[in-house]
């Protein structure tokens, strides 16, 4: 029996929907009342039942429609993860803050633009957030392929066009510049989770395919000295595949092709093998490729507990780009350990807690997305602050929503806005 054909069936499906106020819900609850009314139909009508008694009993069965709809309309209500934006808030405004304090009331002095510049961004972020949070994600995905290679022609197209700024490729549109790197990392990123959505590992095209993904945005990013973006586009790549059931010995595969180039071609550039291992001893070379190692370690071993204040000394005035890659550096020096420890706790809060609301998403394509996502905020949450404490080589990393960078710390807020899309619709299995 098709349930489309009994007036009273589609009565009831329609007023228990009444009751829900979340509309993008309707369409997946309706059929799946009606897959259920319909089975339990078949079972009466087998036991020699006629349809429209089958149908009035079917519907006694699943209860009162009120009843019915108010209890679906708590399991989908589309509301918003108020403690990850909470913690976004606080990042950001921690962001916003230390630039305030860098171009007020320190006596470093970087730029006469980082708080009127950090508060744009942080408006134009956080009203982003706002709009994707209503926008439907899955409107995204049949052009995932598209979107990857159109972001393969704009990169090709920006190595001609852009501007590089200290080892950055940027794109300038009137009077906003954009990090092209940085936004391809993220761009590739939401591409491949709709790509690899329902992919099919087992066929050998689709395994020749998957290395293009993987090899043609590493090899822009690499053409772009985006060394530690193709870092962060392989580990995404790798928890993309492997989420999308790639078997695991293909990833060890992966990964130990990858290992192994690396260490070619830093065997080919013995200069690069010595700037990437002089952090174990930066005092091996202390005027040379340890000279940044050698000041942060004074500034992280000088601090004490709670910092020097707003009294900018002759160490931290030594480090460059302080308001970007090194500003953890700033954090323990003005704050000390104890300031810094707080805001470690609040990315670490902010990580758990994305990974927490992953695990209420239904749909699939949801999931990729949001495991994409955090899998770049980690690596650079973790490789930023380990950087600046001497236990990781410095590779020109920022930390997310907290350095200085507008178009970087745009597209971070815009991926927090995603997951919260994701998460509004987390109830919906597709």
């Amino acid at each position: 029996m098709g349930v489309g054909d009994n007036s009273k069936i589609n009565e009831y499906v329609d007023y228990v929907c009444s009751y829900v106020k979340y509309k993008e819900a309707h369409k997946e609850i309706k059929e799946e009342l009606s897959s259920h009314i319909e089975d339990i139909v078949d079972e009466y009508t087998e036991s020699g039942m006629s349809q429209e008694e089958a149908g009035s009993k079917a519907i006694s069965r699943m209860g009162d429609s009120g009843i019915v709809g108010k209890q679906l309309n708590i399991a989908h209500k589309g509301t918003p993860d108020w403690i990850t934006l909470l913690l976004t808030i606080v990042l950001v405004n921690t962001g916003v803050a230390l630039m305030y304090l860098m171009q007020y009331k320190s006596s470093y002095k970087s730029s006469d633009y980082l708080f009127n510049h950090s508060l744009l961004y942080a408006a134009i972020g956080t009203a982003g957030i706002v709009v994707l949070y209503f926008f439907d994600y899955r409107k995204i995905q049949k052009y995932s392929n598209y979107i990857f290679i159109g972001m393969c022609f704009l990169f090709i197209l920006s190595i001609f066009i852009g501007n590089y700024i200290n080892g950055t490729l940027f794109i300038s549109i009137g009077s906003f510049t954009i990090d092209i790197k940085a936004i391809s990392l993220y761009v590739f990123v939401i591409a491949l989770a709709g790509i690899f959505n329902k992919y099919d590992w087992n066929k050998k095209m689709n395994l020749i395919k998957a290395t293009g993904y993987l090899g043609i945005p590493m090899f822009l990013m690499f053409s772009a000295r985006g060394l530690s973006y193709c870092g962060f586009y392989f580990i995404a790549f790798i928890v993309l595949a492997l989420k999308s059931n790639m078997k695991k010995r293909y990833a060890i595969y992966i990964v130990a092709l990858n290992t192994f180039c690396v260490l070619f071609y830093s065997w080919l550039e013995i200069y690069r093998m010595k700037r990437f291992l002089v952090f174990l001893d930066p005092f091996s070379d202390p005027e040379g490729a340890g000279y940044l190692g050698v000041q942060m370690y004074k500034i992280t071993h000088t601090s004490g507990i709670f910092g020097h204040g707003f009294s900018a000394n002759e160490k931290l005035l030594r480090v460059p780009e302080l308001q970007s890659d090194f500003v953890f550096n700033y954090i323990v020096h003005t704050f000390g350990w104890l300031g810094a420890a707080v805001i470690i706790t609040i990315i670490i809060s902010f990580i758990y807690r994305m990974l927490h609301i992953s695990k209420y998403v239904r749909d699939n394509y949801g999931r990729l997305l949001i495991s994409g996502l955090i899998s770049i905020f980690i690596v650079q949450f973790a490789s930023n602050i380990l950087m600046n404490v001497n236990l990781f080589p410095i590779m020109g990393i920022a930390l997310p929503f907290i350095s200085y960078g507008g178009s970087l710390g745009l597209i971070n807020m815009l991926s927090v806005g995603i997951i919260m899309s994701v998460y509004r619709r987390r109830s919906l299995s597709n």
